[in-house]
């Protein structure tokens, strides 16, 4: 049975068989490091590099899937530089400052708002301005699936603000709180209308929501202020024809059935070490969820190539039954994973193949 990589994500999120477990990271997916470890010397640092380098570390590792995003028309604004790390600052089309410190995540240096005041009078920017013609590109030049990057309100909203201050007015700003949700929701899914017209085949909403241990905040607040909206971010995409998937870190186990009221098609990131085990989750939600993830990436980091194997050969046999599972690291395949190690994972999936 011969599918195209379109063809076989499609197929796993409408639970039909396909001739091997579809396979591929959100978003960028991998860092450059390991793109450039992988191509070797066909990397290139042209205007149109990330296009030709990204799309031959998928053809060479035989994955299924890229991600994309709305382009803003302005590029981020040089700012300043990071006293600390002597790193360079920019300003993003949200109005929050960035850097990205030497070995390590990229760091807030200044919030869209200091003050509950400021946050109440904050806009954020016009998604019409915005571009699908990445996204585009994708779609008419390669048979990958073109699974389309958005956010909602809850993960963004706290990269935007810094987590301490928005934990803090989660409790004490609770009606300023969600007409930021508001606010965020909506101009995400001006950016999914963008994604659909350039031909998206599906929408993530990325939206960590949790710990390892269980969600950031009460669920009932959850429940009560921001679910709700999440729900209409949802049934947003699919009016325009296109599957949602959710990718949160963490255990999310008491928010599952409130996921599944607000409709989503699919979850991503499924990390073993947040006691997120696809087998066990495909027993009770696999009928009406497919899931997507799985591989731990310290054990991408840490682990030999036979030890990758064999745990992504026992997670497909234990997953692949009824479709619904899609393969991909618990996050993207970051700096610190072996390359060698990332190969034998996508290795052992293409032995699959019937």
């Amino acid at each position: 049975m011969s599918m195209t990589s379109r063809e076989r994500v499609n197929a796993a999120l409408n639970h039909q068989p396909t001739n091997r477990v579809p396979v591929g990271e959100i978003g960028g997916g991998y860092v450059e490091e390991f793109v450039q470890a992988i191509i070797g010397d066909a990397y290139r640092t042209d205007d149109d590099g990330y296009y030709h380098n990204h799309k031959l570390l998928r053809e060479t590792l035989r994955a299924d899937i890229i991600g994309a995003r709305a382009l803003s028309p302005v590029p981020d604004q040089l700012v300043g530089t990071h006293p600390d790390w002597g790193t360079p600052v920019y300003r993003n089309f949200w109005g929050s400052e960035v850097t990205n410190p030497p070995e390590a995540t990229q760091q807030l240096v200044k919030p869209i708002a200091e003050t509950p005041e400021d946050l109440e009078k904050w806009e954020p920017p016009d998604w019409r301005t915005f571009s699908g013609d990445a996204i585009a590109r994708w779609k008419q030049e390669t048979d990958f699936f073109v699974m389309a990057t958005t956010n909602a309100g809850f993960d963004l909203g706290y990269e935007l603000l810094g987590f301490e201050k928005f934990m803090m007015w989660t409790v004490l700003e609770p009606i300023v709180m969600r007409g930021y949700y508001e606010k965020l929701i909506e101009t995400n899914i001006g950016f999914a209308r963008i994604a659909a017209a350039a031909g998206a085949d599906g929408i993530l909403i990325a939206d960590d929501l949790a710990y390892n241990s269980g969600p950031f905040v009460d669920p009932n607040y959850l429940r009560q202020d921001y679910f709700p909206l999440l729900k209409k971010q949802v049934s947003a995409i699919h009016d325009l024809g296109l599957p949602v998937i959710m990718h949160s870190d963490g255990d999310l186990h008491l928010l599952m059935d409130d996921l599944l009221d607000c409709g989503i098609d699919g979850l991503q990131s499924c990390d073993p070490n947040a006691n997120m085990d696809i087998p066990e989750l495909k027993q009770q939600y696999g009928d009406r969820l497919t899931f997507m993830g799985n591989i731990d990436i310290n054990l991408l980091a840490q682990g030999s190539p036979e030890e990758v194997g064999r745990v992504t050969r026992e997670l497909i046999q234990n997953s692949r039954k009824k479709g619904g599972f899609i393969l991909s690291a618990s996050n993207v395949v970051t700096k610190y994973c072996k390359p060698d190690n990332v190969l034998a994972m996508y290795r052992a999936v293409t032995e699959t193949e019937l």
